[in-house]
């Protein structure tokens, strides 16, 4: 049995979300910077830095397409990038599933994965959002209010692991792969069965889009009214690791006929539209939170995005996410991968009151962090 099915028969844990020494530059200015936020952006030092921080996740986004990861440790090991500086990390320890006790237990094993900072704008600088005070990013045109080029998913970004209790303390000295899953990815879902004992069933890989419209295509003027399927579908379910469930929800009247058209051949029968508003209300069948725990498990790979514009629910949802408790069977632990649409109704956050997607990268057993 290799380390990556070792992972897989286990389930990992983060314990430390430690921000790099660029992103802990952010928070010690939050209070000064949100009102003038275009303006420190465009500071210098923050300028480059940004720069060099989206072409570093723009060089790990743009491998060629017939490169997919369809099982644990694609990639061959490298060196960590100099950029990789500039990113925070999310660490994971492993535990085991005991049969006889039928819980999980420590055992040995840490894993280190690089997110993207949280810093400036809390999404691409280079976007459209300062107007004529926006950074300009050489060779390339601004981005039209839609850019994802800040966002680094799992299966991009350079991860390292140790089956030791230890890693090296010189992360340069690790070895680490640039792209490909984890191990902590997701793992088997033991359950015991008094006529065979423990068994492992496969995790599912399931994708919830709230605000979702159609796939790929609106056909409207509107340009923040962008279709997202698409770039989930590209970005997950094309490199080798397809969803098993695609449940995409939107409030605004769609074409069914239309809507099935733009859906890929091979997500036909896992995609689910829900084409009504979800709510936060207790005891409703639409419940988002209750929707959630019923079709998520903690061993699934699970993606949520969360852009409904705005709506009513979608404050609620977040809320809920960081006051409940993972352990006690809370949604949030349930979330691998997040990102939100966050909209503002004052100037200080970001110009035109819009902030785009931002996204966190979550374990099976801790909260969401508030941005």
């Amino acid at each position: 049995m290799n380390a990556s099915s070792l992972f897989y028969h286990h389930r990992n844990h983060t314990h430390l979300l430690p921000a790099s020494e660029y992103e802990s530059t952010w928070f010690d200015r939050i209070e000064t910077a949100q009102s003038h936020i275009c303006e420190a952006v465009a500071e210098p030092e923050h300028a480059n830095a940004s720069e060099i921080i989206i072409n570093r996740t723009l060089d790990l986004m743009s491998i060629p397409s017939s490169h997919q990861w369809k099982t644990y440790d694609t990639f061959n090991t490298t060196a960590l990038h100099p950029s990789d500086v500039f990113m925070s990390k999310m660490h994971y320890n492993r535990t085991c599933y005991d049969s006889k006790t039928e819980t999980f237990r420590r055992a040995p094993g840490k894993g280190i994965q690089l997110i993207e900072p949280l810093w400036g704008m809390l999404r691409d600088p280079f976007d459209k959002w300062c107007g004529t005070k926006s950074l300009h990013m050489p060779g390339q045109a601004t981005a039209t209010g839609q850019s994802k080029a800040h966002i680094m998913p799992q299966g991009y970004a350079p991860y390292t692991y140790s089956l030791a209790d230890d890693l090296p303390s010189d992360e340069q000295s690790q070895q680490w792969r640039s792209h490909g899953l984890p191990p902590w990815h997701s793992s088997l879902r033991p359950s015991s069965d008094p006529r065979v004992g423990t068994t492992f069933a496969p995790p599912q890989n399931i994708h919830l889009d709230l605000g979702s419209s159609y796939f790929s295509i609106w056909d409207r003027q509107d340009e923040a009214a962008a279709a997202s399927g698409q770039w989930f579908y590209d970005t997950y379910h094309a490199r080798g690791q397809p969803f098993d469930r695609f449940i995409a929800v939107e409030v605004d009247k769609m074409d069914p006929e239309k809507a099935f058209r733009q859906v890929p051949d091979d997500l036909v029968g896992m995609y689910t539209l829900i084409n009504t508003g979800l709510t936060m209300d207790e005891g409703d069948k639409l419940n988002t939170i209750d929707m959630i725990k019923r079709v998520v498990k903690p061993e699934d790979f699970f993606v949520f995005k969360l852009d409904i514009d705005g709506a009513p629910i979608e404050e609620p949802i977040v809320k809920n996410l960081l006051a409940d408790d993972p352990d006690k069977g809370g949604a949030s632990g349930l979330i691998d991968e997040l990102v939100w649409s966050h909209l503002t109704t004052t100037q200080k956050h970001v110009s035109k009151g819009k902030a785009n997607w931002r996204y966190h990268r979550c374990s099976n057993t801790t909260s969401i962090t508030s941005p």
